[in-house]
């Protein structure tokens, strides 16, 4: 059981470091997930399953998506909003 507690903050770790030394955003997602999915298998290890799920969900939930989302208008060279171009958008 200590080696599986060490290998899931080995993983917590590693998946930090991923998200903020990663050049491609891409993976950075990958670490976020891993680095998620490790700290609640930590919490889950220490007796508080709950609030480990709870985490999990919220986390997967809410912060994954807004990540993803504001990855997509990041790497999205021409935006555009309902067929106006970004010109429009500047009228209104």
């Amino acid at each position: 059981m200590t080696y599986f507690v060490l290998f899931l903050g080995l993983c917590f770790v590693l998946g930090g470091l991923a998200v903020s030394s990663n050049p491609s955003l891409y993976y950075g997602e990958v670490g976020l997930v891993l680095a998620s999915i490790a700290g609640c298998g930590w919490l889950w290890s220490l007796g508080v399953p709950f609030m480990s799920l709870v985490l999990f969900m919220v986390y997967l939930g809410g912060m994954s998506v807004d990540y993803v989302y504001s990855l997509s208008l990041v790497t999205d060279p021409f935006q555009r909003l309902g067929g106006i171009g970004c010109y429009g958008a500047g009228l209104v």
